[in-house]
């Protein structure tokens, strides 16, 4: 699948869409273009709502969640077999607690979800557009689904992706802990914090939040957050700081 050359129109809709691309070094655009290829070619994709499933749909979303492939041995989001794309914000009916006793149902509106049982991911058109638009807002809704699916391949939903050692396994679940206790903290008291307050949910969410602020504001996490930088920058073997766009935007 590697050796196929990749088709100029998928490389004109990456260069159009998806900001951050023409920032990697040449190495890293030639292995996420391999990326792409595989993980196309190995998904579905279905359309919701009206939604048409077309090449710019495919490959803006396969680029942003190839970037988080880069540099390591993958099996291409194993537990993930179909991706539903809305055309914007859909809603979805789920209880809500209001005491241990008392629930009540409402709708709620998102831009994606995914779980470990689900064997699929959907994401908000309008929210992959804008994502990979700016990478360097905080948010990106492609990335922090994506890496749900990595925390899933060691079937757990636990905020711990899979990690080749147990001093690796050690040392992750000690800074992630102190980390993720620092930002329950600080929703607690509304201190402001780089990191999105809905990372404070649990362990899961606050690795996909991490992920968000590790590609989107690498500058920032590293001089706030140096240790998560740190052993999120040891499992994605990457160094965000050297591509980012948020050197412009800081100064």
């Amino acid at each position: 699948m590697k050796a196929r050359p990749f088709p100029n129109e998928w490389l004109k809709i990456i260069k159009r869409n998806v900001a951050f691309f023409v920032r990697l070094p040449a190495k890293d655009q030639a292995e996420l273009l391999d990326n792409i290829h595989v993980l196309l070619s190995e998904k579905n994709f279905e359309g919701c709502a009206g939604q048409e499933i077309t090449d710019e749909v495919r490959v803006t979303i396969a680029a942003q969640a190839c970037l988080l492939l880069l540099h390591r041995k993958t099996d291409y989001f194993p537990r993930l077999l179909t991706i539903l794309v809305y055309p914007s914000t859909y809603s979805v009916q789920e209880e809500r607690p209001i005491t241990a006793e008392i629930w009540e149902e409402g709708k709620s509106f998102r831009s994606g979800e995914t779980a470990r049982a689900m064997g699929s991911l959907v994401l908000a058109w309008d929210a992959v557009k804008s994502g990979a638009a700016d990478p360097s807002d905080g948010k990106n809704v492609v990335l922090h689904e994506f890496a749900h699916q990595l925390d899933y391949e060691n079937f757990a939903a636990d905020g711990t992706p899979a990690l080749t050692t147990r001093q690796q396994q050690l040392a992750w679940r000690e800074v992630m802990r102190t980390e993720f206790a620092s930002l329950r903290a600080a929703e607690a008291t509304g201190i402001p914090t780089l990191l999105d307050t809905y990372g404070a949910t649990n362990a899961a969410e606050f690795f996909a939040v991490s992920t968000e602020a590790f590609f989107e504001r690498p500058i920032m996490l590293r001089a706030q957050h140096p240790r998560l930088y740190s052993e999120l920058q040891n499992y994605f073997r990457q160094d965000p700081v050297e591509f980012s766009a948020e050197r412009t935007k800081t100064g």
